[in-house]
């Protein structure tokens, strides 16, 4: 019976240890959480070919926008971009939509872990999601596949953040019974917004 309740006591002292280190944990957790909005920008290192059809795409333009999560070091993003080509800048300010064609889209998540040195962030990314594929006047398809990269995150204050990132993306996307290979590098900068 003693060697009950002595077993007992100890359950109960490390379920109340465990509580306590979950709570002092927890206080210093979520000065650590971070919510952010973002725009990003860049360049599309991209050599789509198809059949015996090798494609000029002009430059390739990258623009979306980013969703994430941040706890200490680990962080959750949801990514939405499109890469497209013939877009012109008219000024410094706005693009001519017009003759804009669109490469390929990606909407998925990614994974993040930061190495954090002061008000700099080096990270490293996997995600996966889905590629769409538009081959103007041909075909349209979406196929899973997956991206990985590095990048840089500035602190601006506590609220801004700038960051620079390289991936390389991977996807097979069947058009017209035939791989379309999505196998390309892209480069880009972006502004985040914390709240």
């Amino acid at each position: 019976m003693k060697k009950e309740k002595a077993n007992y006591m100890r359950k109960m002292w490390i379920l109340a240890l465990t509580i306590f280190i979950f709570l002092l944990s927890t206080s210093s957790l979520f000065g650590q959480l971070g919510f952010y909005l973002g725009i990003q920008g860049g360049y599309s290192a991209q050599k789509i070919q198809f059949r015996d059809i090798d494609f000029d795409t002009n430059s390739s333009f990258l623009y979306g926008i980013r969703v994430g999560l941040k706890v200490m070091t680990f962080g959750l993003e949801a990514n939405y971009f499109q890469v497209a080509h013939n877009i012109e800048f008219k000024e410094l300010v706005t693009l001519d939509w017009g003759e804009r064609k669109v490469d390929y889209s990606y909407v998925g998540l990614n994974f993040k872990i930061f190495f954090p040195v002061v008000l700099i962030n080096p990270y490293v990314t996997f995600g996966y999601g889905y590629y769409t594929v538009d081959i103007l006047n041909v075909d349209r398809n979406t196929e899973k596949g997956f991206n990985l990269g590095a990048g840089l995150e500035v602190m601006l204050g506590k609220k801004f953040s700038l960051l620079a990132e390289g991936k390389y993306h991977h996807a097979k996307v069947k058009i017209q019974d035939e791989d379309l290979d999505v196998g390309n590098f892209t480069f880009c900068g972006g502004l985040s917004v914390y709240f």
